[in-house]
């Protein structure tokens, strides 16, 4: 399967058990959002849940992409852009030479079944008045409950219909991060599987206890500073591994078709040479 190449270009602005089974599972997800923001949302519903937030409207950045492909000669063939990323903060608190700054980045799942939200990291960096890790730790488990899995400064909530973290090869179950941003962001695909010869194998997982992508869990994971110290900088994160893989599947196998298109079309202009 063709994975195709991307760019980006940045501008500021689920038998009556079963169906029981199911419903469970989405009541249980819907308590898992970030300020607001939950994963499946649309990119307009993502949108306004950030501006509810109270985002500065001056802050927001979104991150678009290309998908470019070749017809065998000309290699400058390439999708229309959709959104991939948007990065937003509030007004920073500013007190003499400390600040209280929050800030979140979004990513969205690309065309053609994409356009959803796939991963969430708000980052808080307090300065001025903290509270204590324990303080801000009871907050968190008062809204999400006790967490799945934890080490004492990560604490990893797993739901939805997976139950493994297919991002970490730690013991203790947690470590969740996001494709890095910018011109050189790597595909949720590198995080999932292993590649051999520039090819990924979709049945070789990079965290080598993972033998489906089924297994894959929704994940948020909260790292908080110890229970002593002050929480002055705290992360969150929130990911659908599923949803995000499968729609960069899908969008590889739409570029491949694509690129059949323009060869053949490229090929039917042809001239036979004289022999």
């Amino acid at each position: 399967m063709l994975f195709p190449r991307k760019i980006a270009s940045s501008v500021t602005v689920f038998l009556l058990s079963a169906i029981i089974g199911h419903s469970a599972l989405a009541a249980e997800a819907d308590k898992f959002d970030v300020v607001g923001l939950s994963l499946g949302m649309t990119t307009e519903e993502a949108m306004q849940a950030l501006r509810d937030f109270g985002v500065m409207e001056e802050s927001i950045s979104e991150t678009r992409l290309s998908f470019f492909y070749s017809d065998g000669l000309k290699n400058d063939h390439r999708t229309e852009e959709f959104l991939y990323r948007v990065s937003a903060g509030k007004k920073p608190i500013i007190n003499g030479m400390r600040r209280h700054e929050d800030g979140i980045v979004l990513y969205f799942s690309p065309p053609p079944e994409g356009g959803r939200l796939v991963g969430v990291e708000r980052n808080v960096i307090n300065r001025i008045d903290p509270v204590t890790g324990a303080q801000f730790k009871e907050a968190v488990f008062d809204k999400y409950g006790a967490p799945t899995d934890e080490n004492g400064r990560a604490f990893n909530w797993k739901f939805g219909s997976g139950d493994k973290n297919c991002l970490s090869t730690s013991l203790d179950k947690t470590g969740v991060v996001l494709p890095e941003g910018g011109k050189n962001n790597k595909s949720i695909l590198d995080m999932v599987y292993k590649k051999i010869s520039g090819q990924y194998r979709l049945d070789l997982f990079r965290v080598s206890r993972i033998k489906s992508l089924e297994e894959c869990a929704n994940m948020l994971e909260f790292t908080i500073p110890g229970d002593t110290q002050p929480a002055d900088r705290v992360r969150a994160t929130m990911i659908d591994i599923q949803s995000w893989v499968r729609a960069e599947l899908a969008a590889g196998e739409e570029v491949a078709r694509l690129q059949k298109e323009a060869i053949e079309k490229r090929e039917g202009k042809g001239k036979k040479p004289t022999l």
